[in-house]
């Protein structure tokens, strides 16, 4: 059983932050005691059974020395919103949370309010920024450089030697190819294969497939994969 001594208030009060308080409760150092959001989007006193509190509030009562943060919102703006939460208590002289599931071997290095989810893969000698999110069931290889405010959705595979920029989004099952840079702030839909260097605020999109012309029945009849 792990010992909870450390505590934590989350920033939000949505589905992202749902999700995260799911993993530091079932196997982090972190007691959640509280959430807080923006004073004007304060709808409910409580959430997922604690307290929500107003963002003024909060930083009028709480002592920073005694709590961590993890700021669990979107990616939003490409990421934008969650880095302006994050520096803007980072500037107040808080404390950072981060979270690494403990199935997945630890071999790299990784930034606070960071968060590596179940079932993904990292290959020695990667650097994690700060506030970079990373679902579950991402590839990551070797000597990549993740820099902070990244969102990395599941499925993602990412050769070794790939560097990839500040606050760039990358979306479900795209492929990154060996030794590329992706500048900063991209985004990159899902499903997408890059194998050459972008720029800054590049966007690569697959478009999406097409409707076969036979349906489902007459596919299969056709089809000898279906034959087995």
């Amino acid at each position: 059983m792990i010992l909870k001594n450390k505590n934590l208030v989350i920033f939000g009060t949505g589905k992202i932050a749902e999700a995260i308080t799911y993993f530091f409760e079932r196997d982090s150092e972190y007691n959640i005691l509280s959430y807080v959001v923006d004073d004007e989007f304060v709808i409910n006193e409580s959430f997922l059974g604690k307290p929500v509190i107003k963002k003024s509030l909060f930083l009028n009562t709480y002592f920073k020395e005694n709590i961590y943060l993890f700021v669990a919102l979107g990616y939003q703006g490409i990421n934008k919103l969650r880095k302006e939460r994050y520096l803007d208590f980072k500037n107040l002289g808080f404390k950072f949370a981060s979270y690494v599931s403990p199935s997945v071997t630890r071999k790299f290095e990784i930034g606070e309010n960071s968060i590596v989810m179940d079932g993904s893969v990292l290959q020695p000698i990667i650097t994690i920024g700060n506030n970079v999110f990373i679902w579950g069931g991402a590839m990551i290889g070797h000597h990549t450089i993740i820099q902070d405010n990244v969102w990395l959705t599941g499925g993602g595979l990412i050769g070794g030697g790939v560097t990839i920029g500040e606050s760039t989004f990358i979306g479900m099952g795209a492929i990154v190819g060996q030794e590329v840079k992706l500048g900063k702030q991209c985004m990159i839909g899902a499903g997408a294969l890059i194998v050459r260097n972008i720029d800054d605020k590049s966007v690569v999109l697959t478009q999406q497939s097409e409707i076969h012309r036979l349906n489902s029945d007459q596919f299969s009849r056709m089809s000898s994969c279906f034959n087995l």
